[in-house]
């Protein structure tokens, strides 16, 4: 049976290469283009100065820049239980909303796919032991496939929420959307909330119907 600390650790991997994932706004939505591709330097250079450098400051109101930058390591670098990586890159396309405004802040939704590789060096799965795998990341809105007995893809479509106000100088900092994480619910106001539920969801429909 599948020990459930595997699933978190799969999960938290995902999660971080996620949280990771986007930057900001010359005509505002060019900006986070250009960002966009920065971030994918600096992740494949292990540049998490950098990265954190491009996220929401209110996120270190509640994890400090240090730890996260070492769970950044920890996962990528010093793991001796699993090695992962994103994969095609280069296919990676970024569609950004238009630029909306509350009060007070200037935001923006960016959708993309995340597909990354896991493999795990001590730990390998029998047939129903994948499929119990492939089932339970479906309910977290995963695609996954094993690549022999210890290796597996998985793909999600994601979003994040750039956001661009007082709190961040006037520049574009970014935050993965996911509303079941209390950490998300405590930093993006309400109103931004609000809309990133629905435009999130008409994305996956769109992604759902051309895949059809």
């Amino acid at each position: 049976m599948i020990k459930s600390k595997i699933m978190k650790k799969i999960l938290l991997a995902f999660l971080i290469f996620s949280f990771a994932t986007l930057w900001s706004q010359k005509s505002d939505q060019s900006i986070i283009r250009e960002d966009t591709s920065q971030f994918m330097t600096k992740f494949q250079n292990k540049d998490y100065d950098g990265i954190l450098d491009m996220t929401h400051p209110a996120i270190f109101e509640k994890f400090d820049k240090e730890t996260l930058k070492s769970l950044f390591q920890k996962m990528l670098e010093d793991n001796e239980e699993f090695q992962m990586e994103i994969i095609d890159t280069d296919k990676i396309t970024f569609e950004i909303s238009e630029v909306m405004k509350t009060k007070d802040t200037k935001y923006a939704f960016v959708t993309h796919p995340m597909k990354m590789k896991m493999t795990f060096k001590n730990q390998k799965f029998d047939d129903s032991q994948k499929e119990m795998m492939v089932n339970m990341m479906e309910v977290q809105g995963m695609k996954t496939k094993f690549l022999n007995e210890n290796s597996l893809e998985m793909s999600k479509q994601s979003m994040m929420i750039a956001m661009n106000d007082v709190s961040t100088k006037n520049q574009w900092k970014y935050l993965n959307y996911d509303e079941t994480n209390p950490l998300y619910v405590s930093v993006v106001p309400v109103e931004i909330m609000k809309k990133a539920k629905s435009y999130y969801a008409d994305f996956l429909i769109k992604n759902k119907e051309n895949a059809n």
